[in-house]
């Protein structure tokens, strides 16, 4: 309690501070400013006041810098006609989250990799012992062992008191380890944005910050001047590559919530309710023009549905029920409005799906949706998120199947590009499901990865493609020999060695 009433103080006393100082730089004649012959030394209390604000921002980032790491990944690529493989490297940031060794970054800075070394500040070095994954967040954990040893650890803090226009800190090796523990500092520039990177399974609520953000920095933390992580950066929009005060980052409640499922069951499961919603009071902002292009199908099949509900009503439309799916089961029916999920009032569609993320599957929840001019409610047993794609995948399974491999392929096209996180213009042929136990699965093929070529074969993302690609596997002696594939997902470009190992 006593933290949260500091919080409510230091706040305000901080902000009339770099008011003065602000606007006495804007508000000073320039040519008095500019002219150096001309300026006078600061006061002693502009100095002071100088001295206040350097002591916030320098405390903030001594407090968690000993604790972010780089992290140093490799992996074993075989020779091949595109390249003469060998161990490929890469570079990002992390930071100790627990002193066991839990380290917290980005999926994406570890998933597919053979060895992974976390480099301290104090220039301690670490093998990676265990990496615990969550694609659908872009979050991941590596375990190292301290050995006795005494690990510095950041403390997090809760992202849903951050607001927009508050200074952060990004910590990380942006570039390299030549840069390791640079500090870059920006606002909170918005939050819950959706940048549709990680899919349409994603979990995407992410805090965005213009603090410079760059290759490397990815896994970093983003820190409040309280010296706490509110988000880990995940990624950036830019044109040119480069930080262009556009980056991301996944905010710490989330963050939190992942860390202590992958700590506990080396894997995180999520509830699923198996609807399409959309938030009233956003419909009623957005411009029909800009409404994603199933809602305006929507509302164009219901054209009077917005004024026959209530103007003053808030809560979270169902615009469509997966048919078997617990929503359904429950007796959620599309034009319904949730008002209240657990006691809680709900206004957007993003409040419902992170709460019902957050809990397990087999979870009974309690609705109070308006229906028709009436108030109902309705008691829902939660299922499995993971089993909800698998059925989903399956619907959308082709006939085109490579039987030896194991795996259903089909040419990408923008609703599957959007389903696994690539861009829409984005042109191949997507492994769409491995079979368990099947000689794709054992040589490392993922659902989501495009084929780029077999057999030293371009592969082209169309039917001529798809039975090229037959063709190919069809000819290959998958015991001795082995195919050669290369694929490529969103952590990069791979070298894939399909051989049925006995």
């Amino acid at each position: 309690m006593n933290r949260q009433i500091q919080k409510v103080h230091r706040l305000p006393a901080l902000s009339i501070v770099l008011w003065v100082v602000l606007s006495a730089v804007l508000l000073y004649p320039s040519s008095v400013l500019f002219a150096a012959e001309e300026a006078q030394p600061l006061s002693d209390s502009e100095r002071s006041m100088a001295a206040q604000i350097n002591n916030v921002f320098r405390r903030a980032a001594a407090v968690v810098r000993p604790a972010v790491v780089s992290i140093r990944v490799s992996k074993t690529v075989p020779p091949s006609g595109f390249s003469p493989g060998g161990e490929q490297g890469g570079l990002g940031s992390g930071v100790i989250i627990d002193k066991r060794g839990y380290v917290i970054t980005n999926h994406h800075v570890v998933a597919n990799t053979s060895k992974i070394e976390v480099l301290l500040a104090d220039g301690r070095h670490f093998e990676g012992m265990e990496k615990l994954l969550d694609p659908d967040t872009d979050l991941a954990l590596v375990r190292i062992e301290p050995k006795g040893q005494t690990l510095p650890t950041a403390r997090f803090g809760d992202s849903e008191q951050a607001q927009v226009g508050d200074f952060v800190l990004a910590i990380g090796s942006p570039f390299g380890e030549g840069l390791a523990q640079t500090v870059t500092s920006g606002i909170i520039s918005y939050k819950g944005r959706q940048t549709h990177i990680l899919g349409q399974w994603g979990y995407e609520d992410f805090i965005q910050t213009d603090a410079a953000i760059n290759v490397g920095n990815s896994g970093g933390p983003l820190v409040n001047l309280y010296g706490e992580v509110i988000g880990i950066n995940s990624n950036i929009f830019s044109p040119s590559g480069y930080s262009a005060g556009y980056g991301f980052a996944v905010p710490s409640n989330i963050a939190k919530y992942v860390v202590k499922k992958l700590i506990e069951k080396k894997h995180v499961q999520r509830g699923w309710l198996g609807v399409y919603m959309a938030g009233l009071d956003t419909l009623r902002k957005t411009p029909k023009e800009n409404r994603e292009p199933s809602l305006q199908k929507f509302l164009r099949e219901n054209p009077d549905l917005l004024d026959e509900i209530p103007e003053s009503l808030q809560g979270v439309l169902v615009t469509g029920v997966n048919p078997g799916d617990p929503a359904e089961q429950g007796g959620i029916k599309t034009k319904d409005v949730i008002l209240q999920f657990n006691g809680t009032k709900l206004t957007t569609a993003r409040e419902l799906q992170d709460i019902i993320a957050r809990l397990d599957p087999g979870t009974l929840v309690k609705f109070v949706i308006w229906r028709n001019g009436s108030e109902i409610t309705r008691e829902i047993t939660l299922g499995d998120r993971d089993t909800a794609r698998s059925r989903y995948v399956q619907g959308i399974t082709p006939k085109e199947k490579t039987a030896r491999l194991g795996i259903t392929i089909k040419a990408l096209n923008p609703e599957l590009a959007r389903f696994f996180g690539y861009n829409k213009n984005l042109h191949g042929l997507v492994i769409l499901s491995v079979q368990p136990g099947s000689v794709a699965e054992k040589s490392g093929l993922k659902i989501g990865d495009i084929v780029v070529s077999a057999d030293g074969v371009k592969i082209q993302g169309s039917q001529e493609g798809v039975e090229r690609l037959k063709a190919i596997v069809k000819k290959a002696d998958l015991t001795k020999e082995g195919l050669e594939m290369v694929v490529r997902n969103k952590s990069g470009q791979r070298t894939v060695i399909v051989k049925n190992e006995k």
